[in-house]
Formats: C-alpha cells, sequence, structure tokens
C-alpha cells in the first residue's frame, strides 16, 4: 500500500485494571485515546452515542468472532464491558494467557461515535494483541499505528456483514472501495470500513477542538524514514484506516508477513 501511517504507543489513562482475584495485569496498553479528563455518564445530555443495545451488539460480534481465533493461539480473550463506566477510552492488557480489551460506555456514549465506529475501537484494541509488526518491543503489543491497521484490514472486514448503511458516505470514498474490490460484498465491507474511520475521525476532531473535520479528498503527504511515536494526527488516522479499507489482501492472511507499512507519519 502507498499510504504511510504513524506508529504509537500510549500506555496511560485509564487506570490499569484487574482481573478477578485482584491480581494486577502484568502488560497493559491502555489508551485508544490520550488521556482525557471527559467523562460521559449514563443520562448525561451529552450521552448521544450509540445507546447499550447496539453496545452489547458490537461486542458480542467482535467476541464470537475472535475467542476462537485467539484459543487457536492457546489465549483466552476476555471482552470487559464496561457500559456503566463514563471513561471516554478504550485499553488492552495482558494476564498470562488472559488477553483483556476494556471497552467504555463513556466512549460509546461520545456523540461522534457510530456503531461502525465503536467496532473500529474494539478491533483496534484487538490488534494490540494479534496484529503483528510493528511492535513496541519484541512480543507485545502491536503499536498504535499498526492496530489501527489491523482494524480495518482484516478485523472490521470479518465483523461487518455488508449490510451496513453506508448512504451516506463521502462519494470520493464510495469510488475508491467501487476501485478497489471487485466483489460487491467486499465493496460494501470497504464502505463500512471508511463509516467507521469518519467517526472515530469525528471523535478526534471534538476531542482536539479542531474547526477542520479530516477528509478522504484530503490525505496527509507526509512520509517519514522511521517510526514516529507519537500519538497520530486525526488525518493521518483516517488516512490509516481507508487504506486498510481497500487493501484488497486476503484477510485470513499473516499480518506479521503482509502488512508492514512502509513509512509513518510524524504528528501533524
Amino acid at each position: 500500500m502507498k499510504k504511510s501511517l504513524m506508529v504509537v504507543l500510549l500506555v496511560a489513562a485509564p487506570a490499569i485494571e484487574t482481573l478477578a482475584g485482584g491480581t494486577q495485569a502484568l502488560r497493559v496498553c491502555d489508551g485508544f485515546l490520550p488521556p482525557n479528563n471527559l467523562r460521559i455518564p449514563i443520562g448525561d445530555v451529552n450521552a448521544l452515542g450509540i445507546d447499550e443495545a447496539a453496545f452489547d451488539a458490537v461486542l458480542t460480534r467482535v467476541e464470537s468472532i475472535y475467542a476462537p481465533i485467539f484459543a487457536a493461539k492457546g489465549k483466552k480473550l476476555r471482552v470487559n464491558r464496561k457500559w456503566a463506566d463514563d471513561t471516554v477510552n478504550a485499553g488492552a492488557m495482558q494476564f498470562n494467557n488472559t488477553w483483556v480489551i476494556n471497552m467504555y460506555g463513556g466512549l460509546a456514549r461520545h456523540k461522534a461515535v457510530t456503531a461502525e465506529g465503536f467496532a473500529l475501537v474494539a478491533c483496534h484494541e484487538i490488534g494490540h494483541h494479534i496484529g503483528g509488526y510493528p511492535k513496541t518491543d519484541a512480543i507485545w503489543p502491536t503499536n498504535e499505528g499498526g492496530s489501527d491497521y489491523f482494524a480495518a484490514v482484516k478485523c472490521l472486514r470479518r465483523v461487518f456483514t455488508g449490510a451496513e448503511d453506508t448512504s451516506k458516505l463521502d462519494p470520493a470514498a464510495v469510488r475508491a472501495c467501487v476501485s478497489a474490490h471487485a466483489g460487491a460484498a467486499e465493496r460494501k465491507r470497504c464502505e463500512a470500513a471508511a463509516m467507521a474511520g469518519m467517526s472515530i475521525g469525528a471523535l478526534f476532531q471534538s476531542l482536539r477542538g479542531q474547526t477542520a473535520p479530516p477528509s478522504f479528498s484530503t490525505p496527509d503527504p507526509a512520509v517519514v524514514a522511521k517510526t514516529d511515536d507519537r500519538h497520530p494526527g486525526t488525518q493521518c488516522r483516517l488516512d490509516t484506516y481507508f487504506q486498510g479499507a481497500l487493501c484488497a489482501k486476503p484477510v485470513d492472511k499473516d499480518p506479521v508477513d503482509e502488512y508492514r507499512p512502509p513509512g509513518r507519519h510524524p504528528k501533524s
């Protein structure tokens, strides 16, 4: 793929979770979003995102697909469904053979978050565990940019059914999906992934107080020679999701071998 992406590890808020019995996790990769003090409790006037039924439906779908994949690797996937938690974030951690994603209701309730966008975040957290290269160390986790790419190029292609409503998608993105994918089902999944990227792009725009939204028509042209570990810019993150959606590599290929990005974006 010609598009570059930024690779980041953010180990920060929310606080380290604990597993049953109060044992602290040995490895923590927390913070899909930068550390923030935003809280959106149940019933808040700003709770304009998805409801609890959609929250559970997304996580049930992701878990049903990836629990067997994790089991085949000798690992147990645990999805912590923290609907009542007002934290606007998500995260991942590992404790021995139990690999965890923490999904918070505060994030799901944010006005920018759609069901497709929430699925993208869940897929991103799955990517920290099994997204392959590039990683922050020799073992774990897949970096932020790598997890973004994994979410779109592999996970969402499994999670989305092709029945998602993409009628409001930017025509430029529709044309790109049609050009990239020969099959109608793959084109629809590409469009749904693009919609998910726009949801999360709008989330970053809102949290950063940016006036200009990211766009499929204005990709960040920057390419650097080595991994930049700062948090990616809003446009860069949308670019990464979109390039993953457009990629036609088989979904069952090992990401370690197939999806090494050629460059990284600097912070923008």
